[in-house]
């Protein structure tokens, strides 16, 4: 029986294939998997790069050249931080919310083919497991 990481690394490694395949056949072909992290919920919009950085999981040398690249094809903006914050904040553009939402429908057609498969209670249950391991482990 496989360990129960390598199932999971399985899983997301299949889900990420899948919706990155729906963003490219929408129109988005300049987008790589890494970028998806960066529109994963709860979004961009008004993080700055640290935080998204932290929330991601990646370096800031990282994260910076994956948002040069989307701020270059149109899909965010960086912008002076307002305030007592110093630094930039990023703001999603019409291009980004449209990535965020192809992402949206994209997960949840993969939930509704799971509950076909499995059955609704099936996936709500491993929904809440999901949740409780999430809540132990941070």
């Amino acid at each position: 029986m496989p360990l129960l990481t390598t199932l999971v690394r399985r899983w997301h490694l299949a889900i990420r294939r899948r919706i990155h395949d729906d963003l490219v056949a929408a129109g988005h072909d300049r987008l790589s998997p890494a970028h998806m992290y960066i529109f994963q919920s709860p979004g961009p919009d008004g993080a700055g790069p640290s935080e998204l950085a932290r929330r991601t999981n990646m370096t800031k040398q990282a994260l910076n050249h994956l948002l040069a690249g989307l701020e270059r094809d149109g899909y965010l903006r960086r912008v002076p931080a307002t305030g007592d914050r110093r630094g930039t904040v990023i703001r999603v553009t019409p291009r980004g919310r449209e990535v965020e939402r192809l992402m949206n429908a994209s997960s949840l057609r993969l939930e509704q083919e799971w509950a076909r498969l499995l059955d609704e209670p099936t996936v709500e249950q491993l929904r809440a497991l999901l949740v409780e391991i999430e809540a132990v482990t941070g």
